[in-house]
This record gives C-alpha cells, sequence and structure tokens, in this order.
C-alpha cells in the first residue's frame, strides 16, 4: 500500500502542574509513529509536512521510515507550550504559525489513501481539502483536531465550531 499523511510537525513545550517544562516531539510525529508500527515491510507511506533542519533529531527516530519527498523544510515549525492540569481542560498557545503545507495535487491518484490530521488547524484549507476530494477518488481519513480550537491575539487556542464545517 501507498499511503499519504498530511500535517504540520509541532514540537510540544509541556508543563505539567507546573512543573519543569519538557520538550517533546509533536503534531504529525504520533500518526506517523502510530503508521510506522502498523505498516507492512512492502508498504510506501510519504509524509506531507514541514520540518526544521535544527530539530529534526527530534523527530527522526520516526521521520526516517517515511518517504520525504513531499517534505518542506523551514526555519521554525510551530512549537505549542501546553499547560496539562489534572481536573480541567488543558491550555493551549502557540507559537511560529507557519505556512500552509503544499499538496502533491498531481501525484494523489499514486496513493492507496490519503490520511489528514489538522494537527494545528493551518495544515492545509478548506479548498485544498475539496481540491484534494475532486482530484482523488479513494479513501481519505481526515482527523478535525485542532480545526476545534479558534485562535485568539495572543495565540491562545480555545474550543470554537468548525467554521465552513458543511464544506
Amino acid at each position: 500500500m501507498k499511503i499519504l499523511i498530511i500535517g504540520h510537525t509541532v514540537e510540544d513545550h509541556i508543563v505539567f502542574q507546573g512543573k519543569a517544562q519538557e520538550v517533546k516531539p509533536g503534531g504529525i510525529y504520533y500518526s506517523a509513529s502510530g503508521f510506522h508500527f502498523l505498516k507492512d515491510p512492502e508498504d510506501d507511506i510519504y509524509l506531507c509536512t514541514s520540518i526544521q533542519k535544527e530539530n529534526y533529531s527530534l523527530f527522526e527516530s520516526v521521520y526516517e521510515n517515511f518517504n520525504h519527498e513531499y517534505f518542506s523544510y523551514v526555519e521554525d515549525i510551530p512549537v505549542i507550550h501546553l499547560n496539562v492540569f489534572e481536573k480541567k481542560e488543558r491550555h493551549e498557545r502557540y507559537e511560529n504559525i507557519t505556512d500552509k503545507l503544499t499538496v502533491p495535487f498531481e501525484s494523489l491518484n499514486k496513493f492507496d489513501g490519503i490520511f489528514i490530521n489538522m494537527i494545528t488547524g493551518f495544515d492545509i484549507n478548506v479548498e485544498d481539502i475539496q481540491q484534494i476530494r475532486k482530484n482523488y477518488k479513494g479513501p481519505i481519513y481526515i482527523d478535525f483536531h485542532t480545526l476545534t480550537r479558534g485562535i485568539d491575539e495572543n495565540y491562545r487556542r480555545d474550543f470554537r465550531k468548525i467554521p465552513d464545517i458543511e464544506k
């Protein structure tokens, strides 16, 4: 099988219960990790993401197992500051909201399936999703993920209704 995975790579800065911050790989890394452990040896999985050369080592243990044809290298990837609490919803604040990913529209039909995870909510836009469906007749799985969160002037992310969900 050939599968295309689409989503932003992010760097998570996690503070749990006010304790010391941990820096962890985030974003599409976890979806990619799941695909890596479930794939058969003959499967070919492509990852459409943006990555920073300076911190690639944070993601390398998983990303080295995927085709990099649709990687784009950027100066900064999104950073998510997560404050996690025991008895209430976590608080999220973003840095480095990056450009949307470049979807390989002309190559979609070489894939047996497409997995889209809206990690930042800015990974691709509604028009890209519509264009994928128009150009590709195979199965598509989309995880709306952070598309369910708006963003305020301080880059905080709070839950909202997904705009244009009917599209």
